[in-house]
């Protein structure tokens, strides 16, 4: 969405900070080894089936390598992905979860081969929606939140405009202080896939627009 770059650099202002990964407040959960990290950047290896996703009756999967920590109230907050993955579903991205369900935004390989970014809402049962195409396996992945509503936004050059992926409720309920916020691989079909992040920016604020 033209525009929206500068809203996400006024809506971050003085409070932006880097979450850098040195910080205690990161938890490693889930399948797989424990991430590679630095203070600015991050690693995380996906084992053969690792992977997120409710459909009971056609496809379940209940765990991927999550390094996740607790963000509280309204806020924006945005890193880069980059995937090295070959087969469909490779993924990596954040994922958010809430007393009432979860969410992930991912770059992923998709069934033709090539990159787009797929969000995947899950209030128990997932509903996975494929959004904008990229030129690569990677992206700025912007998520945003304000009471009960989150939104996604992506883009593929640090001086370009976020474009708008996906809003949604249901995840958080709009008095519920934390969320829990991770970032994570996946590798549903395949024998191993790294997501490498950048450390996140966060501001204690929702964007202005989210349209």
């Amino acid at each position: 969405m033209t525009g929206t770059g500068t809203a996400a650099g006024r809506a971050a202002g003085d409070a932006a900070r880097t979450l850098g990964f040195d910080d205690p407040a990161w938890r490693f959960d889930g399948p797989g080894t424990t991430p590679v990290r630095s203070t600015a950047e991050l690693a995380v290896r996906a084992p053969r089936g690792a992977d997120l996703f409710s459909m009971p009756g056609a496809y379940e999967a209940s765990g991927v390598p999550l390094l996740s920590r607790a963000v509280t109230g309204d806020h924006t907050v945005w890193a880069r992905v980059t995937v090295d993955g070959a087969a469909f579903g490779d993924a990596g991205g954040i994922a958010v979860h809430g007393t009432d369900g979860w969410f992930k935004a991912c770059v992923e390989r998709t069934r033709t081969g090539a990159w787009a970014v797929v969000t995947v809402v899950s209030r128990p049962v997932s509903d996975e929606a494929l959004g904008p195409a990229l030129s690569g396996p990677h992206a700025d992945l912007l998520v945003t939140r304000e009471g009960p509503r989150h939104a996604v936004f992506c883009r593929e050059r640090a001086d370009g405009d976020w474009r708008f992926v996906r809003t949604f409720t249901g995840v958080a309920a709009a008095r519920e202080p934390d969320v829990r916020l991770g970032l994570f691989s996946q590798a549903p079909f395949s024998d191993a896939c790294t997501a490498t992040f950048t450390a996140p920016v966060h501001a204690p604020c929702a964007l202005p627009d989210r349209r």
